[in-house]
């Protein structure tokens, strides 16, 4: 991005700040209730159509990246799952403002920065409630004190017999994007092993399982991995009766033969080049 376009960027983010500042006072609410304004990390992704401004909670070490995509039109689903990934942004906030109010003067674009605003502290205020309400939960493993290592795959792979029959295509499917996968040690070897499971769990950007024989670790792991709500991918093959709309979950399946198998290859590579795409 320019400097002259990030200027403009900085000072529309600057209005939309100040305005979120007036609006959570006229409310009454504490300031804060919107993480915005709030220390923050801070991504700046404009393209087409759209400012997607996407930031973080930080005490320290904030940083504020810029990037300018002005050959295509981002979804909120691909912004969000590409913060993610690119820069381990796990609990942030979005916003979208229009591209076209750029152009705009501060007093012809003050109207729309307050509806974005006002939707945007509804939003915060419903999530905050939403957390409040959560029961507690105490993991047998220990808090989840390991940060998520950006890029990082972890493998959760069946142990035994033809169900392990997949598990070299799923490696060179991921290191045909120039990435690799973990793979943890199996959880019957006792309570460092499962210790050592969410450990990788935590640490994972992306969480491969392979559903295929309804092996105990791979459920046992994935169960774990949605809890925490990572992004998975799981791998079946045609007919299982398997949940196909669980969030922040991308499904490949595929038919049971060599030629099933062979395809199956492909699918992963190109499932995983969309989930990692640069943006």
């Amino acid at each position: 991005m320019s400097p002259e376009l990030m200027e403009r960027v900085d000072m529309i983010a600057d209005e939309f700040l100040a305005i979120v500042d007036s609006l959570v006072d006229e409310r009454h609410l504490q300031k804060g209730i919107a993480r915005i304004q709030l220390p923050c990390s801070i991504v700046f992704i404009l393209d087409r159509d759209w400012l997607h401004i996407l930031g973080q909670f930080r005490m320290e070490n904030q940083i504020a990246s810029y990037y300018h995509r002005p050959d295509k039109s981002m979804s909120l689903q691909k912004v969000a799952s590409s913060a993610r990934w690119e820069l381990a942004l796990e609990d942030a906030f979005i916003i979208q403002i229009p591209a076209v109010l750029l152009d705009k003067s501060t007093e012809e674009r003050r109207a729309s920065l307050q509806e974005i605003a006002s939707k945007h502290i509804d939003s915060e205020f419903l999530r905050l409630t939403q957390l409040l309400s959560l029961m507690r939960t105490r993991p047998i493993f220990g808090q989840a004190t390991h940060p998520v290592q950006p890029g990082s795959i972890l493998l959760l792979l069946p142990r035994d017999g033809k169900a392990r029959e997949n598990a070299d295509l799923i490696k060179r499917a991921i290191g045909a994007i120039g990435l690799s996968g973990e793979e943890p040690e199996d959880i019957r070897d006792g309570k460092a092993a499962v210790r050592e499971l969410w450990r990788y769990i935590n640490q994972a950007a992306l969480i491969i399982a392979d559903l295929t024989g309804g092996d105990p670790q791979v459920m046992y792991g994935l169960g774990i991995a949605h809890t925490l709500g990572k992004d998975t991918v799981l791998i079946h093959p045609q007919g299982s009766k398997y949940l196909v709309d669980i969030p922040k979950t991308e499904n490949v399946e595929y038919e049971d033969s060599a030629q099933g198998r062979a395809k199956l290859e492909e699918q992963i590579t190109e499932t995983l080049r969309s989930i990692t795409a640069s943006l």
